[in-house]
């Protein structure tokens, strides 16, 4: 299967992101956002630190703010980075099977996931019928099974500022008064809601902000700076912390990659 794929797929949604394709190195990351990631062909394995064996799976649920490595060898993987309020996480998590730790694996609907993942790769669709997928996907299509999930609306309307402002470095105790709550309260519910600190949250949002404007044709430099990194090397440290691999690994991959950024 993985001579037949030729290019990898980077989608970018304001709401999640996507990436179909290798990943040809293992994985050592710090997750920056919950993740669902899904082998189209072959077992994949993780390992936590104090882990002395690693563990076979085809598919594997993280959540925001775990260290964990993960080897995919040369497999095809889709690996969806959820969305921030968490409710993708929470409803995934009712599919999972089997679960270590934090770490939740072996999807229950496989078959349906696999099935969506490789038609967008094997049909190399644009952003909006991919979406529309993926929505069904998360959202609908097994939504019988999912528990009920509150977003405190607070949190949200910080997260939304934060994205409007990525690019400017907003104290704790500005979007505490934003919200009308006091920073210890907000840092306490931000934390819970998203799985990750602020601070982290707004790295990870700038990366998303990179590759978006890499998309549309800026060099990594210009857009990393544009996004709110203070160089190119801040943007390289903080992608291999949160990914797990470096930047030019996955954005200047051998079989290329094509990056479909939401319009």
């Amino acid at each position: 299967m993985a001579d037949e794929i030729s290019p990898s797929l980077l989608y970018l949604w304001d709401k999640r992101t996507l990436y179909i394709g290798p990943l040809f190195e293992p994985l050592n990351l710090s997750q920056g956002a919950a993740t669902l990631l899904v082998s189209l062909d072959k077992p994949i394995s993780f390992k936590m630190k104090d882990d002395e064996e690693s563990t076979e799976c085809y598919s594997l649920l993280l959540p925001a703010g775990l260290t964990v490595s993960i080897d995919t060898g040369d497999a095809i993987i889709a690996n969806c980075n959820l969305d921030p309020l968490g409710a993708d996480f929470s409803g995934v998590t009712s599919l999972m099977q089997d679960k270590k730790g934090k770490i939740s694996y072996n999807l229950s609907q496989y078959g349906d996931f696999k099935h969506v993942y490789t038609a967008m790769l094997e049909q190399q669709l644009e952003s909006e019928p991919a979406y529309e997928l993926l929505e069904d996907l998360l959202e609908k299509r097994f939504s019988q099974f999912y528990p009920n999930h509150a977003i405190d609306s607070r949190v949200a309307k910080v997260v939304d500022k934060i994205k409007l402002n990525f690019d400017d470095n907003q104290s704790v105790d500005d979007l505490a008064s934003f919200v009308n709550l006091s920073v210890p309260r907000l840092v306490q519910i931000f934390k819970k809601q998203t799985g990750v600190p602020m601070r982290r949250y707004r790295l990870w949002h700038r990366l998303y902000v990179t590759a978006v404007r890499m998309g549309n044709g800026s060099s990594l430099t210009e857009a990393a700076l544009i996004a709110g990194f203070t160089d190119s090397a801040h943007f390289s440290h903080t992608f291999k912390s949160m990914l797990g691999m470096s930047a030019s690994t996955m954005l200047l991959q051998p079989n290329s990659i094509k990056i479909v950024a939401q319009k």
